[in-house]
């Protein structure tokens, strides 16, 4: 146990973790509460640096404290898709005049951002966006949709991709921007999912004025950011993540010995074993890139498989375990069921299975590309 973890064990016995899932707007107070407190114990942005509220401690203390925070069982922060995702990226192409306004806020969760990568059209292929920002003077005007931000509902501000080149352009032609969600010409609608819960949005964009300050990184130039942004979503943030499922397991294992399982539901808790065990291996791996300093590359399709396979067996072993019965509630979604259905997204979102695959068999093992 390091002296991070026994910051944040002593921090989360002083904190309530009681987070109501119902209504939305209560369940969010919370969460952006939690992350207030853990901005201000100095746990919520360590690896930035001090001028922007963080401790200037790398990206893997950043991995260590969501290790811990995720064992323990902590909620997620509300925004990490500010402080996670997008803050690396921002730190690697933005001057610090605009990082003094933006990083602050986002650490206490003053400020809530999102994401704005997807559409209906283009998914995990983000070459093939359609979004499209068009120079207008000093700046740009930009006109699409975007889908699956998360909180984009209540968020302050959001970072797009947007195609700047010819049509055909692909990954060469696109820019990243930071736009206020309150900007004249953006529409967000809430989209509820199977869990019943609201926590993404499509955005639609129609004629939206972005300025020059608006800008992140080059023209032409977003395909960098973009990756830059998948690779800091494979970094500490997968550390977290896989340590919240290392917890579920926990929950699974004490259910199958209790319950004395057999037959499908038994083999379904062993493949999940094996999932985690080999998901840990992986971890392991991002933990002493981060700890050298390198960012994760093409290598993140690895965790990110690995991911997507423990989260979506151990949620077939719990509902297993659970039994038929299992199906059929009143009133909230069990926790067994809400697992289950979440986790049949974990194959889509962040960048689908398939492409992930592609990804392995391409650049990681060298393997041709169908003609």
């Amino acid at each position: 146990m390091t002296a991070l973890a026994d910051e944040v064990r002593a921090f989360l016995a002083d904190t309530p973790l009681d987070i109501p899932v119902d209504p939305l707007e209560a369940r969010f107070a919370a969460l952006v509460a939690f992350q207030r407190r853990l901005h201000d114990a100095g746990l919520a942005t360590v690896s930035w640096p001090e001028a922007y509220g963080g401790r200037g401690l790398g990206p893997a203390a950043a991995a260590e404290v969501a290790r811990a925070l995720g064992e323990a069982g902590a909620p997620e922060l509300v925004n990490f898709v500010g402080t996670d995702v997008l803050a690396p990226a921002l730190l690697a192409f933005v001057e610090p005049e605009r990082l003094e306004r933006w990083l602050p806020p986002m650490g206490r969760a003053d400020e809530i951002w999102c994401q704005m990568f997807s559409e209906p059209d283009a998914g995990s292929d983000l070459a093939n966006l359609g979004t499209r920002a068009v120079a207008d003077g000093d700046g740009w005007r930009v006109t699409g949709q975007k889908v699956w931000s998360t909180w984009g509902q209540l968020a302050t501000w959001g970072l797009l991709l947007a195609r700047t080149g010819e049509p055909g352009s692909r990954h060469r032609g696109i820019t990243a921007f930071v736009v206020p969600m309150d900007t004249p010409g953006i529409e967000i609608r809430e989209l509820t999912t199977m869990t019943g819960e609201a926590e993404f949005a499509e955005v639609f964009l129609d004629d939206v004025r972005v300025g020059p300050e608006g800008l992140v990184g080059q023209v032409d130039g977003g395909w960098a950011v973009a990756m830059h942004i998948l690779g800091a979503e494979r970094g500490p943030y997968a550390v977290r993540r896989a340590a919240v499922l290392r917890a579920s397991l926990g929950v699974v294992l004490d259910r199958a010995r209790k319950e004395r399982a057999e037959g499908r539901a038994r083999q379904l808790v062993l493949r999940a074993v094996t999932a985690m065990f080999l998901l840990d291996r992986r971890i392991d791996a991002v933990v002493e890139l981060l700890a050298a300093g390198e960012v994760p590359g093409a290598e993140a399709a690895l965790t990110k498989v690995g991911l997507t396979e423990a989260e979506q067996l151990i949620a077939q072993a719990w509902l297993a375990l659970e039994g038929p019965d299992a199906m059929a509630w009143t009133g909230p979604v069990p926790a067994p069921v809400a697992a289950f259905l979440y986790s049949r997204g974990a194959s889509i979102y962040g960048g689908t299975a398939q492409v992930q695959r592609n990804i392995i068999g391409e650049r990681l093992l060298g393997l041709p590309r169908d003609p």
